[in-house]
């Protein structure tokens, strides 16, 4: 009887523990709870994900797909999805009523910023930047960075007025081989704006605003409005 009424104690205590550690005690469960949901894009290889807390709905889309925060792990924790983790945070530099940040990794955190429905969307189109960093895929070489406005104008130029190229599909699964230039503006503290960087085999560099996915392909193939580089932007990357 004492081994099973410890055995049951201890499976009380374990249990209590756990309880503990997912939030339903202590901190965590008093954050609030926010609702994710996913459906399609109205924008052909994004999702629409919404994060939604009493009347606020925060949204990750297209708009937002090139958009990276400034830090891998931003507090203050203010919310939780389901059973106690705390996956919603504020973005230093960002009120909650314009952006969260949201923990869609597995294994490893991975936040993406999720938008107030009724902040609008950032304009990269006609934003100021004030530096660019571009990290090449893998760490094969030290990033470089240029607080040259014209060689920042000349990004926002490529990408808003440049003439596309077709280039095939790349599984999804070579996606990681993709560099990107990170891009600093006082109009959006604590996020980066990040197009996509992409060198063929021959070394020609190409530019685009974000990746689209088609996951109905096998293996699942990213596609994306690929823009030729300038003959400066080449040379400064190179």
């Amino acid at each position: 009887m004492i081994a099973a009424g410890g055995a049951v104690c201890f499976l009380g205590v374990g249990t209590l523990a756990l309880a503990w550690g997912l939030g339903f005690f202590g901190e965590g469960s008093r954050l609030s709870v926010y609702k994710l949901e996913q459906t399609a894009s109205s924008h052909a290889g994004y999702l629409h994900t919404t994060l939604t807390h009493g009347n606020d709905v925060y949204v990750n889309d297209f708009e937002e797909a090139a958009l990276r925060l400034t830090t891998s792990e931003p507090t203050p924790a203010i919310g939780r999805m389901g059973i106690g983790i705390d996956n919603v945070r504020a973005i230093p530099g960002q009120p909650v009523t314009a952006y969260v940040a949201c923990d869609v990794g597995s294994e490893m955190p991975a936040y993406e910023a999720y938008r107030n429905s009724r902040q609008p969307a950032f304009d990269w189109r006609t934003a100021t930047f004030r530096a660019m960093t571009f990290a090449w895929p893998g760490g094969t070489r030290s990033p470089v960075t240029t607080t040259n406005p014209a060689l920042l104008a000349e990004v926002v130029r490529l990408l808003r007025d440049g003439t596309p190229v077709s280039l095939p599909a790349m599984p999804f699964a070579d996606s990681s081989k993709l560099g990107s230039a990170s891009m600093d503006s006082d109009q959006l503290p604590g996020l980066l704006f990040c197009p996509v960087v992409y060198t063929d085999a021959r070394g020609t560099i190409y530019l685009a605003e974000s990746l689209m996915i088609d996951f109905k392909a096998s293996p699942p193939q990213c596609q994306a409005r690929w823009i030729p580089a300038s003959p400066a932007l080449m040379q400064w990357l190179k």
